[in-house]
């Protein structure tokens, strides 16, 4: 009787990308990333706090919009960058870790950041504290896709000038649309910046719960998008260049 040959497509083992996550934190304080971030939010809670408090939620939703939100694709191509340089990318892949555990972990490791700074920036000078779980979220959705994207860009520059031309011309597509927001609200939602908007720049409130739940099933799906975008690109310039 023959023996069955193993199967050679494990499934996705959570230990190892947990692992992953926990390596990438420790990698990106050592990087100083948490460390610039913690700068960047104290200024901005110093001068949300000089701001009256009528109007301190809508510069909070537009701060935390512009900035924090967008994480990922703002460190996603240093962080690719620095593995590249080190040849971490090479020995990794030959290794048991599986190109989607390595996507999702630098994701999730930004997008933890992205919620620790966007959490100090929201709650601490109280301008979304009304709406705190839609805030958060909102940035961990937007976080997700802009990681993926920024994962995308990443896979096939060569140095930061490739990646920041990269992501100019992705910001441009991605975030352009975000004027059709203050004409078209409920039409412009097919774009995931608009989406992010829409769960951040709202009163409490004024928004229904099932406008709130089409906005995070689009994010959702771009995410998605942007997830196969970012293997995509991967297997093609890293793992079989």
């Amino acid at each position: 009787m023959n023996n069955p040959k193993p199967d050679t497509h494990q499934p996705t083992s959570p230990s190892i990308t947990v692992s992953l996550i926990k390596f990438d934190v420790r990698f990106q304080l050592k990087q100083g990333f948490y460390l610039v971030y913690a700068l960047v939010s104290a200024l901005y809670i110093v001068i949300l706090f000089y701001i009256p408090f009528p109007v301190r939620s809508s510069v909070t939703a537009y701060l935390i919009l512009s900035d924090t939100s967008i994480i990922g694709i703002t460190f996603m191509g240093a962080l690719v960058l620095l593995e590249k340089q080190q040849n971490i990318l090479q020995s990794l892949f030959v290794t048991p870790v599986r190109l989607e555990q390595y996507l999702w972990s630098k994701a999730v490791s930004l997008t933890l950041l992205a919620l620790l700074a966007s959490a100090l920036i929201a709650f601490v000078p109280g301008g979304l504290l009304s709406t705190w779980p839609v805030t958060l979220v909102a940035v961990a959705l937007s976080s997700l896709f802009f990681s993926f994207v920024g994962l995308g860009i990443s896979a096939s520059a060569q140095s930061l000038n490739d990646y920041l031309a990269g992501i100019m011309l992705g910001g441009l597509i991605l975030c352009v649309p975000l004027v059709l927001y203050f004409y078209f609200p409920l039409l412009s939602l097919i774009f995931p910046i608009n989406c992010v908007a829409d769960l951040l720049l709202q009163s409490p409130g004024s928004v229904p719960i099932l406008r709130i739940a089409i906005s995070c099933c689009i994010l959702v799906g771009w995410i998605f998008i942007a997830y196969r975008f970012a293997f995509a690109q991967f297997n093609k310039h890293v793992i079989n260049k």
